[in-house]
């Protein structure tokens, strides 16, 4: 008997091949359109070169297909949510730091207001960053190996919470990426649990 999770992850593995097989079939019926309306430019020995060169260059990329617009897609997400969400993490923030703080307890409403938008967008603008980043290498480790969704997850937050934690500044800002990160899995889960 296959556990729920070993049967899920075969049946992720069996979708994505019929992906990649019909990304090749496709591939493969536009080459042949290719090859016969240019087969009075080429004679054989270049068609085979054509081939071998064309197989040997995509042949290290085990995963889906790559699409620049599925990119575009994975960054606009990620840098969308992670502005949103960065935006009300700095503003919770900014809040807090504002009503612990004497000197911006008295200062002027212009200046708390300053403060608040400052750390508002600073943080809107880092966690969009982040997780845009997220979601591209994400996409990257889908296309080159597909190991399925919590394998591209692991990459993906090792790779990008190690570029956070790179930066002492950004060392803080640790746990709100994780949380995000989190959410965002929380979110996968649910959409396979809806699929069964």
């Amino acid at each position: 008997p296959i556990s729920g999770d070993n049967s899920e992850r075969q049946k992720e593995q069996i979708v994505r091949q019929l992906e990649r097989e019909a990304s090749e079939a496709s591939k493969q019926k536009q080459k042949q359109q290719q090859s016969s309306s240019d087969q009075g430019h080429l004679d054989e020995q270049q068609k085979e070169q054509q081939g071998e060169t064309s197989s040997s260059s995509s042949s290290w990329l085990q995963g889906q297909p790559y699409a620049t617009s599925n990119l575009l897609k994975s960054a606009a997400f990620g840098g969308c949510i992670g502005s949103i969400t960065g935006a009300v993490f700095g503003f919770m923030d900014s809040m807090r730091t504002a009503s612990d703080s004497a000197v911006l307890k008295k200062a002027s409403n212009v200046a708390k207001s300053k403060y608040l938008l400052q750390g508002t967008s600073r943080s809107g603008a880092l966690f969009g960053v982040f997780f845009g980043g997220f979601q591209v290498v994400k996409y990257g480790v889908r296309v080159i190996a597909d190991p399925g969704q919590v394998g591209e997850i692991g990459i993906a937050t090792a790779v990008s919470m190690g570029a956070m934690m790179s930066r002492p500044a950004l060392r803080p800002s640790m746990p709100y990426g994780g949380m995000l990160i989190a959410m965002d899995a929380f979110s996968i889960g649910l959409r396979e649990m809806d699929k069964q």
